[in-house]
């Protein structure tokens, strides 16, 4: 009886080891689906990331080149603003230079009537340092007669004199 004993366990313990492989046998074919999903999964997403970095790729690109035409316009702008600033410089010296000048044309226009007066001091260095040495050697008893100023010119008092407004003549 012992025999027969020892050929049920066995046989129990057989159909045990049966159940424990079909199970496990179970669990590895869910693991190997679960495997074929996760490789699938992750080689979309390598193919996202592909595409993810051409389109950083092709970003970048456009940034440099945004860059570089960005730097362009600036270095062109600065090139403008330099110039502008040049140009109003030179603005600034022709209108001191003009200035100075109408100061030694007043100056040398004193009427000759006035000779007896004592001369008006002008200091020629602040006039003008780009004057010529004739400029500065001209005297008051060199210069021509003062003439006064006409109001208007003479063919605006012509024009003046000949029109009719509302039937007066001026």
């Amino acid at each position: 009886m012992s025999l027969l004993l020892v050929n049920l366990i066995s046989l129990g313990l057989s159909a045990i080891s049966l159940i424990v492989f079909f199970a496990a046998l179970r669990k590895a074919s869910r693991l190997t689906a679960m495997s074929r999903l996760m490789a699938n999964q992750v080689a979309s997403s390598a193919n996202n990331l592909q595409k993810a970095l051409a389109i950083l790729q092709a970003e970048r690109e456009i940034c440099r080149d945004e860059s570089i035409r960005l730097e362009a316009r600036l270095k062109d702008s600065d090139r403008v603003r330099s110039e502008m600033a040049r140009a109003m410089e030179l603005i600034k010296r022709a209108r001191l230079d003009l200035n100075e000048d109408a100061l030694v044309a007043a100056a040398m226009q004193q009427p000759a009537a006035a000779s007896h007066v004592a001369p008006p001091e002008v200091k020629i260095s602040s006039i003008n340092h780009f004057m010529t040495d004739q400029l500065k050697s001209v005297t008051p008893t060199q210069v021509a007669p003062f003439e006064p100023a006409r109001p208007l010119p003479v063919f605006v008092n012509r024009i003046v004199r000949a029109s009719d407004v509302a039937g007066a003549v001026l």
